[in-house]
């Protein structure tokens, strides 16, 4: 009881509401905040700070940059959250100007992910994969992941973003973790439409991350195992974030011969075998149950999704 008073009473005030409302639609700096809201940097941290002490928001670290987002880790403040964000007017004047300095900040944001995607990650010739079927790769996705909601997803090594976007409409929440600061900003630029206000980006390790222990039910890897001298720690890594019954996908090159992968594209590996994922997948108490190959173009490698499971049994044997 205590705990829903206090946030309450914090929530009781209206600017921490325009805060909250601002927060409805992603993550934000409070650089981000003072421009929306045209209060004093002072004013908008110490609200942050209040808002962040009653378990209503949280704070992410990305470099240099602190991200504030809704905390939807409690479901009893986040349905009070909700329930007191969804009385308020939509025509309210201060919400309707804070909605338009929103969209400004936005238009910056693809500004930056403009001129970063220009340099590398929009030029697919920088990242050896312009060739691939995406739509006939994601169909497989889609197919082998099942029709059924996700309460949690959790997508190693996001990139820009892509399969997040993918789930979006499958998942409750989904976060999406990667090293580089600069494709986060990207993946933040592709998601930051209202219908992607349940997916948040955080910079870290994919191969340790700060989450729980079977709390997600999808996992994704991506096109990232290629990168890593050690992609076996990687899906140590998902296997123990994974809840009983939850499922792994994994994306990426079948094994092939084509040093220019690595020369010219920086891949630690050249792709994997059935018996390599195999191998790994058992050995993080998981069950390999489906794999499927896309054939891509001659003189390319393909590509195969492979999908492992933890069952109820693995995870208590665990």
């Amino acid at each position: 009881m205590e705990e829903i008073a206090t946030a309450l009473k914090v929530m009781g005030h209206p600017d921490r509401l325009r805060i909250l409302a601002i927060l409805s639609y992603g993550e934000f700096t409070v650089s981000e905040l003072v421009h929306i809201l045209g209060l004093s940097q002072p004013r908008i941290t110490q609200y942050i700070k209040s808002l962040e002490e009653a378990g209503i928001i949280e704070r992410l670290k990305e470099g240099s940059w602190v991200f504030s987002r809704i905390n939807r880790n409690n479901a009893a403040i986040s349905a009070l959250v909700a329930t007191t964000l969804g009385s308020l007017k939509v025509d309210d004047p201060a919400l309707l100007s804070d909605r338009r300095k929103l969209e400004e900040v936005r238009e910056h944001r693809a500004k930056s992910a403009d001129a970063f995607f220009a340099d590398v990650a929009n030029d697919r010739g920088q990242l050896g994969d312009e060739y691939l079927p995406q739509a006939d790769i994601e169909a497989v996705i889609k197919r082998l992941a099942g029709n059924n909601a996700f309460d949690f997803m959790v997508d190693l090594g996001t990139g820009t973003g892509r399969i997040l976007n993918l789930f979006s409409d499958q998942v409750k929440r989904g976060t999406g973790f990667d090293n580089s600061a600069d494709m986060l900003k990207v993946a933040r630029y592709n998601l930051s439409g209202d219908s992607h206000a349940h997916l948040s980006l955080r910079q870290g390790d994919l191969r340790s991350t700060p989450l729980a222990s079977a709390s997600a039910d999808l996992v994704t890897l991506h096109q990232v195992l290629h990168f890593l001298d050690d992609p076996e720690d990687a899906i140590r890594e998902a296997a123990r974030i994974m809840m009983p019954e939850g499922k792994l996908l994994i994306i990426d090159y079948i094994k092939h011969d084509l040093e220019v992968f690595r020369e010219k594209y920086a891949h630690r590996r050249l792709g994997f075998s059935d018996e390599n994922l195999l191998l790994w997948v058992k050995t993080a108490g998981l069950k390999l149950r489906a794999q499927e190959v896309v054939r891509t173009e001659e003189g390319k490698p393909d590509v195969c999704i492979w999908l492992a499971e933890k069952s109820q049994t693995e995870q208590q044997a665990s």
